[in-house]
């Protein structure tokens, strides 16, 4: 439990604000322009940060909708999302300098603060763990959660009595926000200049000097020595706390594996599975859901097992294994598995029609030196993420300082 210092205030949310009107205006009733700016919850959850400016790009009421509103939003009040996916929701978003009228739309809480606060305190403060915690036994519903009105009423609100200290904690957070934008700016321009040249290379518009053969193309089951599909849904039942690791659709990302959440197998069930094993080098691609999507299995994963992907174990003879998963990862190769992928409801990639999937590549001299520097850029993104999730950990260390009064900025 926190102990907060004794010149702090702790308010019922109730009486800290005042609930304002929103509409239930769905996403077709949005568009680029119009005279009266909405906020969705769908952005407070994704798109929108702490405080809402006139740098966010805002949707528009139709104008043929007609709508007339009742209350329009003045700034600092602060625009909670009732409904989310997961417990993001409660999520907030704080109305700053914004030069068009705003409401407050679909799925969204309007609080208007009763009680003067600090230029975006409410905002930063209400998406701390230290507000935000108090929502999650109020939290209901299975395949979409939400919050209710009442739930809200039966939080607190504790923030320091004094606004300049309010205003230094937030020039605090405002100069980290501004470094991990800044980060994150420069981290897509690298991903952009590593697309980009993955293109380049894919489609000959860029050739590597030295190298002046031309580049064949194929079936990816001629190049190939094997393509099977991984288990089915069916090994549920054999899931175990720790065991044989088993990837997932979710964890096959563009040219990485991402590990954090990996489910296990029981040992004696995954060791009788040897034809459905995965190997360093292969390389596993998403068939159902985000088809396509594609990485190479790193030494870490071999002999281990993947759930409902494609695995290709490729002849290096003819093809580099991480120049095949970076292919398919491309426009051209996407556009290539999109050629054989069953539409409907959700898409499907099925063994049979992914060997069709047609592959142009060079030598493989050419292919390795294409991935080498392709790699190279990987690794500088890699360096730029490690910076930005080093001033997040830091962010949330600040949280944990100063939305608790433990280290104060003003006497």
């Amino acid at each position: 439990m926190v102990t907060y210092p004794n010149d702090w205030k702790t308010y019922p949310f109730k009486s800290f604000f005042k609930m304002i009107p929103n509409n239930t205006l769905s996403r077709d009733k949005l568009s680029e322009s119009g005279g009266v700016g909405n906020i969705h919850y769908g952005d407070v959850l994704i798109k929108y940060g702490d405080t809402i400016t006139d740098n966010d790009s805002i949707p528009r009421i139709r104008e043929d909708i007609g709508y007339v509103a009742s209350n329009y939003l003045q700034k600092n009040d602060v625009i909670i999302a009732d409904t989310a996916e997961d417990e993001t929701v409660g999520k907030v978003s704080q109305i700053g300098n914004v030069s068009i009228p705003l409401v407050g739309g679909l799925h969204t809480v309007v609080c208007r603060p009763m009680i003067e606060t600090a230029d975006g305190y409410l905002g930063c403060y209400m998406n701390s763990k230290y507000y935000h915690d108090q929502l999650l036994p109020y939290i209901t519903g299975i395949k979409v959660s939400s919050v209710s009105k009442k739930s809200l009423n039966e939080t607190e609100i504790t923030i320091p009595d004094n606004i300049a200290e309010q205003n230094e904690i937030i020039k605090v957070f405002s100069s980290i926000d501004e470094h991990i934008r800044n980060l994150s700016l420069l981290l897509q321009k690298k991903i952009d200049i590593r697309d980009g040249a993955l293109e380049d290379f894919i489609t000959q518009r860029t050739r590597l000097s030295g190298y002046s053969d031309e580049w064949k193309e194929d079936s990816l089951g001629n190049l190939s020595l094997r393509v099977i599909v991984g288990l089915a849904t069916s090994v549920t039942k054999y899931y175990r706390d720790n065991g044989v690791p088993i990837l997932r659709n979710l964890n096959i990302k563009e040219n990485y594996l991402d590990d954090e959440d990996v489910l296990y197998l029981d040992p004696d069930f995954a060791n009788s599975q040897t034809s459905k094993q995965i190997h360093t080098g292969d390389v596993i691609t998403v068939h159902t859901g985000y088809v396509g999507t594609s990485c190479v299995v790193p030494e870490k994963y071999n002999n281990c097992l993947t759930f409902t992907t494609l695995i290709t174990t490729v002849n290096t003879d003819c093809l580099v294994p991480d120049y095949l998963a970076r292919y398919l990862n491309s426009g051209v190769g996407m556009n290539a598995v999109q050629e054989v992928t069953t539409q409907g409801g959700r898409q499907n990639l099925n063994t049979n029609d992914f060997v069709k999937v047609k592959v142009l590549y060079p030598s493989v001299d050419e292919q390795k030196e294409i991935c080498s520097i392709l790699k190279s850029m990987d690794d500088e993104i890699e360096i730029l993420e490690a910076e930005r999730n080093k001033i997040m950990q830091i962010r949330e260390g600040a949280m944990d300082d100063l939305f608790t009064g433990r280290v104060r900025l003003t006497k």
